[in-house]
């Protein structure tokens, strides 16, 4: 069974990092955020979540650049 986009985006997570990538920048957002769909396996209500969040407005590419790597 597949995880959660959630736990799979965390892998990219690198809070500790003076330098961060966007992948890890997003991750980062996604871990602060309490109303991300955490639970979520499909791409509709997360890519849905992602364009109507403000926060999101400069990651769209990213979401769609991990989700790519998520359905493989």
């Amino acid at each position: 069974m597949r995880i959660p986009f959630y736990q799979f985006v965390q892998r990219y997570r690198n809070s500790n990092s003076k330098t961060k990538d966007r992948r890890a920048e997003f991750a980062e957002l996604v871990y602060t955020d309490g109303e991300f769909p955490r639970h979520e396996k499909t791409f509709d209500p997360i890519s849905r979540y992602i364009e109507l969040n403000e926060r999101y407005i400069n990651y769209i590419d990213v979401f769609d650049e991990l989700w790519n790597i998520y359905a493989q």
